[in-house]
C-alpha cells in the first residue's frame, strides 16, 4: 500500500477538489476525510460567558409542569402502579446482574 497525503476542498455543492501528484496511477483508492475546524464557529467572549452562566433554578411546581406539558407522566407509558412497576424493574436488573 502507498499513502499519499494531499490537502482539498468540499465545495457547497458537496464535491471534493484537490490535485493529485503526477506520480499516482488510476486505479482504486481509500480516501480518508479530515476536517479542521471550520472557521464559522468563533466564540466571543461575551457568548462563552453567557453559554456558561447556569441555569435559573426552578420550583417543584414548574418541574412537575413542564413534565406534564411534555406527556412524562406515568399513564403516558402505559403504567398503572408504579410501585409495581418499580418492583419488576428492581427484579430483572437482579436478574441481569445475577452469577
Amino acid at each position: 500500500m502507498i499513502a499519499v497525503e494531499v490537502e482539498g476542498v468540499i465545495t457547497a455543492d458537496g464535491k471534493l477538489e484537490l490535485e493529485l501528484p503526477e506520480a499516482i496511477t488510476p486505479g482504486k483508492v481509500r480516501v480518508r476525510i479530515e476536517r479542521d475546524t471550520p472557521d464559522e464557529i468563533v466564540w466571543t467572549d461575551e457568548e462563552l460567558a453567557e453559554l456558561l452562566q447556569p441555569a435559573e433554578p426552578k420550583t417543584g411546581a414548574e418541574i412537575v409542569a413542564r413534565i406534564l406539558a411534555e406527556g412524562g407522566g406515568w399513564e403516558d407509558k402505559g403504567i398503572t402502579d408504579s410501585e409495581a412497576w418499580v418492583q419488576e424493574q428492581r427484579r430483572k436488573r437482579r436478574e441481569r446482574h445475577s452469577w
